[in-house]
């Protein structure tokens, strides 16, 4: 588990660099069907969230209507500023870190609350599947930033 921990770390990180300098104008651009950069945002960090209650960690994420359970984006709503979507990323991230430094390998190898499409039954797989989902994300939200002109997302 500790690479997976490790790549949570970095993405912690990368996050950041991905979200940092969109407008509020391009963030809520989309084209057809595709997802706008708020809503990504938002969803890495609600699946952050998901990922914290799973191992003990018991906090509501902040926007559950737009977000909570997988939801997917909704033509209509109203979504926050990024500044807002953003904010609570650290403290729950760090939380997480430490909660998953401090499990067990019984722990781990718990059942997950729910399957996922790829994992071997385990909660070790389960946290594995959303380290790489939660990096698939972040790659969205960082090629969008060439698309609006801005710079490349960068690693330090």
């Amino acid at each position: 588990m500790q690479i997976v921990i490790s790549q949570l770390d970095l993405q912690t990180r990368l996050f950041k660099n991905a979200t940092t300098g969109y407008s509020e104008a391009d963030a809520s651009t989309t084209s057809g069907e595709a997802n706008h950069v708020k809503w990504l945002t938002g969803h890495v960090v609600s699946t952050r969230y998901m990922m914290a209650n799973v191992v003990g960690i018991t906090e509501q994420e902040p926007y559950p209507d737009l977000f909570a359970q997988g939801k997917g984006r909704q033509p209509d709503a109203e979504y926050p500023a990024m500044t807002d979507l953003v904010k609570d990323w650290d403290g729950i991230s760090q939380k997480l870190i430490d909660r998953l430094n401090q499990m067990s390998d019984e722990d781990f190898n718990a059942a997950p609350p729910f399957p996922l499409p790829m994992g071997d039954g385990t909660l070790k797989g389960f946290v594995g599947f959303l380290s790489h989902h939660e990096a698939y994300t972040i790659g969205q939200i960082a090629y969008a930033r060439r698309i609006f002109g801005m710079e490349s997302m960068k690693y330090n």
